[in-house]
């Protein structure tokens, strides 16, 4: 078994950038699915950023089914693509009864997850197996897409229009970079159709685009809920999903709902994280180092037990070699684990070696990566992630 080390300083925050890093930083790469090419305005007075919450709540609460008070059943459909453990073909059935009952499964390829909750309690077949990170992946783009805490972020905003409707998209982060680009890497973007407040696309870091639609879907209980989602990274799809079918089901079984003296036995199983993002640095472990710093982001799954990474993947292939720097660094680490599978985007930051102290950056060298570890710095924080079933 390899070796792991522990990161506990690095996840501080959904949205938290290094406030050191103040240095020459390339943009992210272009992709055909961004919709803010120009520079965006920065919200900073009162009622723009208050008109900038509303709407980002209205979408939020449109795809918040949890808040429906009778029984209903969705049907979804999905196939991946990608070089994660999981891929294929796949099926996603989830019941509620309006209350505190629900349960879900999922069949993809082998891997058959099912979760339910029954009082407060969560239950499951094999509760301690991970969920592929493409499930948690669909089931946080259907659900949890938008975060709860968005008043506490910097704000710009871009009207933008895509198919004949006209959108407001807002890029959220922590804090706004010096001279960002039209997308800075440290912000999450959601673009919400002006009229409707319907959320069209959802970006938790750049190099991933979820889209959606809407043709054919009618309201559901004050909800419109979309027929169609599309996930894509580094411009291919990975995610194509279906809604088959969103219904009320009034004569549900209430056993259905009920714990197997199996899974009982078992035990309570770990439910899953809304997504999270944090950043890590890395340097060279020996030389001089440039001013100039290269993300990358990786998208992984953490186990909820001992926060050891279960899949990781980059989001950029701009730089190959920096790409597979990153998901072999990531994949060599644990981080601080919460009780939930948690879903990250992790910012890796590469801070280039030079030839000198502070000169231009040498490329394509054979280069020893070392994290940047804050612990003697900055006393240890641990994430309290929102369970998102």
């Amino acid at each position: 078994m390899r070796n792991r080390v522990r990161l506990f300083s690095f996840i501080t925050s959904s949205l938290f950038c290094v406030p050191a890093i103040l240095a020459q930083t390339n943009p992210p790469p272009s992709d055909p699915q961004e919709l803010v090419t120009k520079q965006p305005r920065i919200l900073s007075k009162a009622a723009d950023r208050s008109a900038a919450l509303d709407l980002l709540e209205r979408a939020r609460r449109n795809s918040n089914l949890r808040d429906i008070t009778s029984p209903y059943a969705v049907k979804v459909s999905f196939e991946t693509t990608g070089d994660t453990q999981t891929e294929g073909l796949g099926t996603m059935d989830e019941l509620s009864d309006g209350g505190h009952h629900w349960r879900w499964s999922t069949q993809l390829q082998d891997s058959l997850v099912i979760r339910l909750g029954d009082e407060g309690h969560s239950y499951g077949s094999n509760p301690n197996e991970p969920v592929p990170l493409r499930i948690q992946l669909l089931r946080a783009a259907l659900h949890w897409p938008i975060v709860r805490n968005a008043g506490a972020s910097a704000i710009r905003a871009a009207n933008v229009e895509r198919d004949g409707k006209a959108m407001t998209c807002l890029l959220l982060s922590a804090s706004i970079p010096e001279n960002p680009a039209p997308r800075a890497w440290v912000e999450n973007e959601y673009c919400i159709e002006t009229a409707t407040g319907i959320l069209q696309m959802w970006s938790a870091a750049p190099g991933i685009y979820t889209l959606y639609d809407y043709s054919g879907a009618g309201e559901f209980h004050g909800h419109t809920f979309p027929r169609q989602v599309s996930v894509f990274e580094e411009g291919r799809l990975a995610v194509q999903a279906r809604v088959e079918s969103l219904e009320d089901a009034p004569n549900l079984d209430p056993k259905v709902f009920e714990p197997t003296q199996q899974m009982l036995d078992a035990g309570a199983a770990f439910t899953l994280a809304t997504p999270n993002r944090f950043p890590l640095r890395v340097d060279p472990s020996d030389g001089p180092t440039s001013t100039f710093f290269q993300p990358v982001i990786v998208h992984a799954t953490l186990d909820a037990q001992d926060g050891h990474v279960i899949e990781a993947e980059s989001l950029q292939n701009s730089d190959r070699d920096l790409s597979r720097a990153a998901t072999d660094i990531i994949r060599s680490y644990s981080f601080a684990p919460s009780g939930f599978q948690q879903e990250v985007f992790i910012n890796v930051q590469f801070h280039l070696p030079a030839a000198q102290m502070d000169g231009p950056p040498l490329l394509h060298i054979p280069v020893r990566w070392v994290i940047w570890d804050h612990r003697v710095k900055r006393r240890p924080v641990r994430i309290s992630p929102r369970a998102g079933g």
